[in-house]
């Protein structure tokens, strides 16, 4: 890489990460996980559905064996070979090969997993604080539902909570899609709320007014704990459109579920036969009636926008952020703090569009930097030419020490770039795309979560 000029020694805060994050049921996994998570979706492109279906409902439920005899006869180990092999040309996997170079040394590829694996099980801490350092990133912010707040001090790791488990208290319509992602972020988000129920000591309220009090005691506590924002990733299993819902309505939704959810169901966890109009219209209610609750309480909310993994489940039609001008134009959230996530990708201009008509808009450009090269330079150039120096912020969303490297360092490098040519193209002189470095790399975070790092 060439060197830097502008972003070289200016610390950098993640803006968006999940380090701490182990996935419900989850084991611990070295890096080789990484690359088996995007070859799902060349699997499930290769077989099909209801024999998929059935082979990650076996891989889910840990069952090594019957996973393992069901993928052999459908060919599974060679689809995930022939996918890791056209994978080796992507940014990821050379960003992961960066990474893991700068964390572990010269390891042969067939070691790099076990190496990875047992440094997670030696010290997960030491290594994610061994890659703050390498990058020269001063702290993150991690989307995560609980952290020990003792092994991942809140001086450096900063827990933002998804509000997504509450808008939906009744669980999902049943799933009738392509691939198994979006089941998994249903059973996510129905997981963290029974755990949520679990620490109040209550079972689900019988009432709306009882549920939202649930809510609000919920995320109060959570923020007394450290909780520095708020985040939506509601995309993965729905619209973005939040429409504002009155009470009465909620409340109709609210009896509708309820009586449904109630019912028998042979489906997955967390889903029921519900009724999807009632469904939307009680969590459009919630998602209002949370965001009103955050303004008073001033936490800044993220949201994801633009595509998702590799395996089918989003729709990227619905996770337009053009499709959030409802929320963004309500008169009652004009101060709420919002950054919207990811560059949105493929949406990258609506987002520099919504900044620019909103003065609480931010965008930061998480996950770009070790899927990109050239596109995020370019992103970069639009958001920075056109908007406030105050609206970008820098992050990885990865909760791998290795990927955080390599992202961190592939964004000073694209950041740098751009810096380079505005100040030769005479946008900026060498003293304001110093400014505009530390602006990105942490300023503006600061300033809108009200933090020092």
């Amino acid at each position: 890489m060439t060197a830097l000029r502008y972003t070289d020694g200016i610390p950098a805060i993640d803006h968006h990460s999940h380090a701490g994050y182990v996935r419900p049921g989850q084991q611990v996994a070295g890096v080789g996980h990484y690359t088996l998570e995007n070859a799902l979706g060349h699997v499930e492109g290769h077989i099909p559905h209801a024999q998929y279906q059935d082979y990650m409902a076996l891989v889910e439920s840990g069952d090594e064996d019957g996973a393992s005899a069901l993928g052999d006869r459908l060919g599974i180990p060679g689809l995930i070979a022939q996918s890791e092999l056209f994978q080796e040309t992507t940014v990821h996997a050379v960003a992961l090969k960066e990474g893991c170079e700068a964390l572990y040394g010269p390891v042969a590829p067939e070691s790099i997993d076990a190496v990875s694996r047992q440094a997670r099980i030696d010290d997960p801490v030491g290594l994610y604080d061994r890659a703050l350092l390498l990058s020269g990133t001063a702290g993150v912010l991690t989307d995560i539902p609980e952290i020990d707040s003792e092994a991942w001090p809140h001086e450096r790791y900063k827990p933002i909570g998804r509000i997504d488990p509450y808008l939906f208290p009744f669980g999902h319509p049943a799933w009738t899609g392509r691939g198994t992602d979006a089941p998994r972020f249903r059973r996510i988000f129905f997981r963290v709320l029974q755990r949520q129920l679990e620490i109040a000591g209550t079972a689900l309220p019988g009432t709306l007014e009882g549920y939202k009090d649930f809510v609000i005691s919920s995320l109060e506590r959570r923020k007394a704990e450290g909780f520095v924002g708020l985040k939506i990733a509601s995309a993965y299993v729905r619209s973005l459109e939040f429409v504002r819902t009155d009470v009465q309505t909620a409340r109709r939704a609210w009896s509708a579920l309820q009586a449904e959810a109630d019912q028998p169901f042979d489906g997955r966890e967390a889903e029921a036969a519900l009724n999807p109009a009632a469904h939307k219209e009680l969590a459009d209610h919630l998602a209002f009636f949370i965001a009103e609750w955050a303004v008073a309480a001033e936490l800044p909310m993220q949201i994801h926008t633009g595509f998702g993994h590799t395996e089918p489940g989003l729709r990227i039609s619905t996770a337009n952020p053009l499709l959030l001008e409802g929320l963004l134009g309500d008169p009652a959230l004009n101060t709420l703090q919002v950054i919207l996530i990811h560059g949105g990708f493929p949406y990258s201009s609506n987002l520099t569009a919504l900044a620019q008509m909103n003065g609480n808009v931010h965008l930061d450009f998480s996950w770009m930097p070790y899927l990109h090269h050239h596109a995020v330079g370019r992103v970069l150039e639009e958001w920075l030419e056109l908007l406030p120096a105050n609206r970008v912020m820098f992050g990885t969303d990865t909760g791998s020490p290795e990927v955080h490297v390599a992202s961190t360092r592939r964004a000073r490098l694209a950041l740098d770039g751009v810096l380079d040519s505005g100040v030769t193209d005479g946008l900026w002189t060498p003293r304001q795309a110093t400014w505009l470095a530390e602006r990105v790399l942490h300023r503006n975070l600061c300033d809108v979560y009200g933090l020092e790092l």
